[in-house]
């Protein structure tokens, strides 16, 4: 899934998807899960993906795809949402709002997304203490998601939203030319 938005029609996904989540209240996971099935079908196949955002296909045509893919395997909640994206031809902004509810989604569960990057793959023990570290700092769960730069040489850079916390070698090294 990309984790990009549309920035172009953000406005509009962000009015979508704080609809979609004030109706699924008591649901957030289940909906979360079925647009990511969604996602998973519709999204990241080509072919259906081109069918559902081309215009000259029919929205009886669409509707009936959906029924046929979705209908009894997703909860009422989302299938509502699916007809009511087709309805207003804004399926197209279907991967921003998929975004936007999943950061809502986080933020009401008091959750926090972390990037780590390290010049070398940490172990699960490294993990846990960073992952606890950074929980007892922000007072919230923290989903973490590392990445390996070898360019960075050794160290940490965290990323927090727009903030950026950079503890690598590389950094300091260029900090230093600057003295």
């Amino acid at each position: 899934m990309s984790n990009t938005i549309d920035i172009k029609n953000m406005k509009v996904a962000k009015r979508y998807a704080a609809a979609l989540i004030e109706s699924s209240n008591d649901f957030l996971d289940e909906v979360l899960e079925n647009l990511k099935l969604v996602d998973e079908l519709i999204f990241q196949n080509n072919e259906l993906k081109t069918f559902f955002l081309h215009p000259v296909v029919s929205l009886k045509d669409k509707k009936d795809v959906i029924d046929s893919v979705f209908k009894g395997k997703i909860n009422e909640i989302t299938y509502n949402f699916l007809g009511t994206l087709l309805d207003e031809n804004r399926f197209i902004i279907f991967r921003s709002i998929l975004e936007l509810y999943k950061k809502q989604t986080e933020k009401i569960k008091n959750m926090q997304r972390v990037q780590v990057v390290s010049a070398v793959g940490l172990d699960e023990d490294a993990k846990n203490r960073l992952a606890e570290k950074l929980a007892e700092k922000m007072k919230k769960q923290v989903i973490l998601n590392y990445d390996i730069d070898e360019t960075i040489i050794g160290g940490l850079v965290v990323k927090i939203e727009d903030k950026v916390l950079d503890l690598s070698l590389k950094r300091k090294f260029e900090n230093l030319e600057k003295i």
